[in-house]
């Protein structure tokens, strides 16, 4: 028997008391598709996964005469897989090391490149790895027939056309039992898991691959997706990826939805669910989010997604939004039934200038998205049509290959995974780049955290102060003041993008106050801001007058903001106020307008959960901020 492992290695996430790891669901498709062949079951012992980044050296000591190993390849992970394929070649001479995944480029390029690599699958995987492994126990192996294969043969190299797979009867991992054995062996580890029910996407965004896949979309059978629920349920999954690109786009959708709940009521699993939205099919999405917030299911909220609000950028990447007006109607509805939404947008993007990206993030705060904004970065994926050269031509795209950071996980001191930046192009130079990032971090963190929030709807509402020049002036404020808690967050962020300009070596963020946890960038913005919050609105205020604010509205402003912070150890307290500030943002957060008025008040403050210490809030507050824990959620008011 030939004994066959498969790596998948994916991060491990950290908490204070906790660790998570995702189950290697690609390389587990293609061990139980394969081993359904009797021809496969005869001749293969399949042996175990690796799913998290182990030690290459002890992964390869513990290996028992491999005589197959295949590795799924993504940017978090790349490099760990050659590190450990070269030792387990050298170790293991005639043992057929193949490699698939999204990050494996559509050439032969790896196989020139890296020798210890005998195969490459290109696209879909489970047809050429069932068929691949037949081959390799033929009398008289035939590769030009596996599709999606790049081989060597002769000293050269060939790539087979790329097939779409049309079947969708493949079976689970899940419901196989091949992912039986790493419960057993990890009970104190939180294992996530993806769920597909579909597969494909019918969209061709430059930037990204998934399209470029399969444009087909394929069901799997719903029986399969509902076995595959309990199984989760079953084994105590707390949270699910969907790995469907447009959930919502079927009917049968709303019917997966009802059965997550149903199993949710039941057993009490899953906890949490995040997956990709339909950007076309408004009204299901909706009805979705509904059910997933009313039972507590929903990670973050529904997805608006825009990318960018340049139209001459939209054209460039072969996308189309929704106008701002259908947007601002959609979190109307959204609002009013209490469904959290956020909306994403990526810098770099080609066409793009400093200030139409500005803009773009002012929009969306107008059209009322106040509970956040999730900015990316453009990365190069081999396979998106971005990463064609003529594409990077015409658009003048620059890249930087950097470091992969990934915050929160424990990280690997000796193998670093790398990824290409867009950091420029021909409509904004480099340092245009750096400064979208600085203004990204600023808006996210004082805005959606909540720590300039009010103020600037205060000054967007009463004095037509657009949100963009308000946090451009933060900014601007920030760099001419080199004593001032903003300069040392501004000196911070620029530092960290500017070294990734340059391709120098970088770091996350640590500081032991906040645990022992790896910080993004806007993160650091966040909490060495609160952590010093008195100081830093004291500092403000001279920009504040500016914008003609001053007197008891800039004080009590700056009051209502300071008691709407979440803050460690603060909880069940009141503050009285002369103006009716809590009635004034309460009526515009829900799309309406009550006027500001003189008005003797008193709010009070009374959270279920509050952090009593800098670690857990940090966690709880910056890590899983999104869900709005960064606000005060038991806000009342009433009059004295």
């Amino acid at each position: 028997m030939k004994n066959l492992y498969m790596v998948q290695a994916s991060n491990t996430y950290t908490g204070n008391s906790f660790r998570a790891a995702y189950l290697p669901y690609a390389v587990g498709l293609l061990v139980a598709s394969a081993f359904k062949d009797e021809e496969i079951k005869s001749e293969y012992s399949f042996r175990r996964f690796v799913f998290t980044r182990e030690d290459t050296d002890t992964v390869t000591a513990n290996m028992e005469s491999p005589a197959f190993v295949g590795f799924s390849n993504y940017i978090w992970n790349t490099r760990y897989n050659l590190t450990l394929a070269r030792k387990i070649k050298e170790k293991y001479p005639d043992c057929v090391i193949l490699f698939g995944g999204h990050n494996v480029p559509p050439d032969n390029s790896f196989l020139e490149e890296y020798p210890f690599i005998d195969f490459l699958i290109h696209g879909e995987g489970e047809d050429a790895f069932t068929l691949l492994l037949k081959e390799l126990i033929s009398a008289s192996p035939d590769f030009s027939r596996v599709p999606n294969l790049s081989y060597r043969k002769d000293g050269q190299c060939f790539i087979n056309p790329t097939v779409v797979q049309t079947r969708t009867d493949y079976p689970s991992p899940y419901l196989e039992g091949y992912f039986d054995y790493i419960f057993e062996e990890n009970p104190d580890m939180q294992l996530d898991a993806i769920l597909e029910t579909s597969r494909g996407c019918p969209r061709d965004c430059a930037y990204c691959d998934w399209g470029c896949n399969s444009q087909r979309i394929k069901l799997f059978p719903i029986e399969r997706v509902y076995a595959e629920i309990d199984w989760l349920a079953a084994h105590k999954v707390k949270f699910i990826w969907g790995a469907d690109a447009n959930f919502g786009a079927y009917e049968r959708d709303m019917d997966i939805v009802d059965y997550i709940i149903e199993v949710r009521e039941k057993t009490g699993y899953p906890e949490r669910i995040r997956t990709n939205y339909s950007m076309t099919h408004h009204e299901a999405v909706f009805k979705i989010n509904r059910k997933f917030e009313k039972y507590g299911l929903s990670k973050e909220g529904a997805t608006l997604s825009f990318q960018s609000l340049n139209p001459a950028t939209l054209e460039a990447i072969g996308r189309k939004n929704m106008s701002l007006d259908k947007f601002s109607d959609l979190l109307s509805m959204y609002k009013k039934d209490g469904v959290t939404t956020y909306s994403e947008l990526i810098t770099g993007l080609p066409c793009e200038t400093y200030e139409s990206f500005c803009k773009g993030i002012g929009a969306l705060l107008a059209a009322g998205q106040h509970r956040m904004i999730t900015v990316y970065n453009c990365e190069i994926l081999p396979n998106a049509p971005m990463a064609q050269k003529d594409y990077m031509e015409k658009y003048g795209i620059k890249t930087a290959t950097i470091e992969y950071l990934t915050a929160h996980t424990e990280t690997d001191k000796d193998i670093k995974e790398i990824t290409r930046y867009v950091i420029g192009t021909n409509t904004l130079p480099t340092e245009d780049w750096i400064a979208c990032n600085i203004f990204t971090c600023f808006e996210e963190s004082y805005h959606h955290y909540g720590i300039l929030k009010f103020i600037s709807i205060y000054l967007y509402k009463e004095f037509g102060i657009p949100y963009e020049d308000f946090y451009n002036a933060i900014i601007d404020f920030a760099k001419e003041n080199k004593t001032s808690i903003a300069y040392s967050v501004y000196e911070k962020l620029y530092s960290f993008f500017k070294a990734i300009s340059l391709e120098k070596p970088i770091e996350l963020y640590a500081n032991k106050i906040y645990g022992n946890i790896t910080w993004i960038p806007k993160n650091v913005a966040h909490l060495d801001t609160i952590y010093r919050i008195d100081d830093f609105y004291k500092e403000i205020e001279p920009v504040l007058n500016k914008f003609g604010l001053e007197g008891d509205v800039l004080s009590e402003l700056i009051r209502y903001e300071r008691t709407a912070l979440k803050y460690p150890s603060r909880n069940n307290f009141s503050v009285d106020f002369n103006y009716n500030w809590h009635e004034y943002f309460t009526a515009i957060l829900e799309d309406g307008y009550i006027p500001l008025t003189q008005k003797k008040n008193r709010v009070s403050v009374n959270n279920e959960i509050i952090a009593d210490n800098w670690k857990d809030y940090a966690i709880q507050s910056t890590w899983f901020g999104k869900n709005g824990s960064t606000f005060n959620q038991g806000m009342t008011s009433e009059d004295i």
